[in-house]
């Protein structure tokens, strides 16, 4: 009952642990897109908004038609609204330099450097060009060179060099939201921003966690979209997302310790495992309290049968319900009750009360049969037969009686046993013939408290037992076996074999007798197995037995 409570909670917590943690993976990783998504947009509108202004002002026809001192200060204005600009030229349509203005002298780069960069951005510009990143001064701010052609190729270029010295402040402004770490690369693989330092000497290899980003650059296989990957292993391991920029071909990292990024999904495990251990430990109670309750009445059918042995007449079961154990309370109180009535009777009512005892066991025994109606009479019949077979053995009368009685109670311990699995048509599983090879046990300790039926204890529990040693309980061998035992046994085969059961129909007595004689010297004590060859062929003139549902030996 426990087993069979436990299985479902476990599988059902273990599918929802499964799934619920990938959803929530995914999520997680959702949530590492949507936030390297954010830095890309960030990083591309500081990247933008001053290449968009210089364009503006390079593709107006007017702007190329003003005198100089006009366009020097709108390009003094255009330097104001956007502070990134560091130097910004005016180009003929040949290439010479019109206009070079120095707008930010801490993050410009030197002039012949400056014309250098345009000069090689020149050819081929018949749309916005951009160079390499490269460092600047002494703090090595990152910067690039971007040229924009007119409107009109033929009037001339705009060219602009722009500082990325705002790029760290975003990017760890934007760390700061989160456990992890942003950062941008240019196209060889150089930290431009974050995660550190930049400069021209910081490269993703120096940093371990990032030394595999760097290979995506090296072979070529990030160039579009935007991934989730995951590096190192345990608690060094981390998550990281990554974009590529199209226009400049940089990418935009951010990573997370594993931890971190999946910490929802450890506390969402952690509730679900206590959740299920919380219902385990309801299984389990409720477990015990239902065999508590099917095990209460043997209980008081062991103390009532006790106290009767005892000399304590009277005692009552009382044992709620409509089944079996209900009915055996009653015929049990009506025996106790009786006893009590002819309890100061003489030698005389004692015959009577022991008459009272073997009707009671006959309502046992039809109890036990009335839990699977193809096995009704069973009992009965195994008590008849071992008597003959006793008979054949030259056995006396107080030992008749005593197999009559062992006969008709071997398999009292199976009122203890689920009807479920007595009344199952098909074989048995190994748990279920477990379950059933506890009745002899149950059986004697039912019959034990019982005084006159001490000699019979040995009819319930070694029934099972196998004359070479491999029976149960307790793996009896040849003569070791109670020969109360051994005679039940014989006769207990043979009435299986004669009688009908779901699964088997029953044999003639012929053939039954061929039967038995195979497991001579193996289940049967072999002395056995001739007296009751001798009580069959007394009865060779008889028709075959009636057919009576039983269920297989064992």
């Amino acid at each position: 009952m426990l087993v069979a409570s436990l299985i479902p909670t476990l599988m059902v917590g273990w599918l929802t642990v499964v799934d619920t943690s990938r959803l929530l993976t995914q999520d997680a990783q959702e949530l590492a897109k949507e936030r390297v998504e954010q830095l890309r947009l960030r990083v591309d509108g500081i990247l933008e908004e001053p290449v968009r202004a210089v364009a503006r002002a390079a593709q107006l026809p007017e702007f190329f038609e003003l005198p100089v001192a006009e366009q020097r200060a709108r390009l003094y204005a255009l330097s104001r609204l956007e502070p990134g600009l560091a130097r910004v030229s005016v180009l003929s349509p040949e290439g010479a330099f019109r206009i070079d203005l120095r707008l930010n002298a801490g993050a410009a780069d030197s002039m012949a450097a400056h014309h250098t960069k345009v000069q090689g951005l020149l050819q081929g510009a018949a749309s916005i060009r951009y160079s390499e990143v490269y460092f600047v001064g002494p703090r090595e701010v990152p910067a690039l060179t971007v040229i924009v052609p007119s409107a009109e190729p033929s009037r001339g270029f705009v060219a602009a060099e722009i500082s990325l010295e705002g790029l760290s402040a975003a990017l760890a402004n934007e760390a700061a939201r989160g456990e992890g770490e942003a950062y941008l690369v240019d196209q060889r693989g150089r930290l431009l921003a974050g995660a550190g330092e930049a400069g021209s000497s910081r490269n993703l290899a120096t940093r371990p966690p990032a030394s595999e980003l760097a290979k995506l650059f090296a072979d070529q296989s990030f160039r579009t979209g935007m991934k989730i990957e995951h590096f190192g292993k345990g608690a060094e391991s981390i998550v990281a997302a990554y974009a590529l920029i199209p226009n400049v071909g940089w990418g935009v990292f951010w990573e997370q310790p594993s931890a971190a990024a999946y910490r929802q999904v450890t506390r969402v495990q952690r509730r679900i495992v206590l959740g299920v251990a919380w219902a385990v430990v309801a299984a389990v109670i409720l477990a015990l309290i239902f065999a508590r309750k099917l095990n209460r009445p043997i209980k008081q059918f062991r103390a009532a049968a006790m106290e009767i042995a005892r000399g304590h007449f009277g005692v009552r079961v009382e044992v709620k319900g409509r089944n079996e154990l209900a009915d055996l309370a009653q015929t049990f109180n009506y025996m106790s009750s009786a006893l009590q009535a002819y309890d100061s009777e003489t030698k005389g009512l004692y015959e009577s009360v022991e008459k009272g005892y073997l009707e009671t066991i006959v309502a046992l025994a039809h109890a036990i049969d009335s839990k699977d109606t193809y096995t009704r009479g069973h009992s009965q019949r195994v008590g008849d037969l071992s008597v003959e077979i006793g008979r054949e053995l030259g056995m006396n009368e107080r030992q008749l009686r005593q197999l009559q009685y062992g006969g008709i109670l071997h398999d009292i311990g199976k009122i203890g046993i689920s009807e479920v699995i007595l009344r199952k048509g098909t074989q048995l599983t190994a748990a279920e013939m477990e379950i059933m090879r506890s009745h002899p046990v149950l059986g004697e300790a039912i019959i034990e408290p019982v005084g006159f039926l001490m000699p019979i204890r040995a009819a319930a529990r070694n029934h099972h037992e196998r004359w070479d040693g491999t029976g149960y309980p307790d793996g009896l061998k040849g003569e070791e076996i109670p020969l109360v035992a051994r005679i039940v046994n014989c006769a207990d085969t043979f009435d299986a074999l004669t009688s009908t059961r779901p699964y088997q129909k029953g044999v003639s007595l012929t053939k039954a007798m061929d039967v038995v004689e195979d497991l001579k010297g193996a289940q049967l004590d072999p002395a056995v197995v001739d007296a009751l060859r001798r009580v069959v062929e007394k009865k060779a003139d008889c028709a075959e037995s009636e057919p009576v549902a039983v269920r297989q030996v064992g």
